[in-house]
């Protein structure tokens, strides 16, 4: 038995434009533009501004919650 697929254009299209933090590349905050990071398990937060972003994963799909 095989896994269904995903159409991840489909998905990315009903979610809008998502900012993530991806691991070993520059970084630039949304709100103020710095580039320090405390970085978490799920997510990363500014360090000048506190702006939380999640992290890039690329085996999981986001998917909107809005409805």
């Amino acid at each position: 038995m095989t896994a269904p697929r995903l159409d991840f254009r489909a998905l990315q299209a009903g979610r809008g434009y998502v900012i993530f933090y991806r691991q070993c590349e520059p970084n630039h905050c949304p709100g103020c533009g710095g580039s320090a990071w405390h970085v978490g398990r799920q997510s990363a937060e500014c360090a000048r501004c506190g702006t939380a972003i999640p992290h890039f994963s690329p085996g999981i799909p986001i998917v909107n919650q809005e409805g």
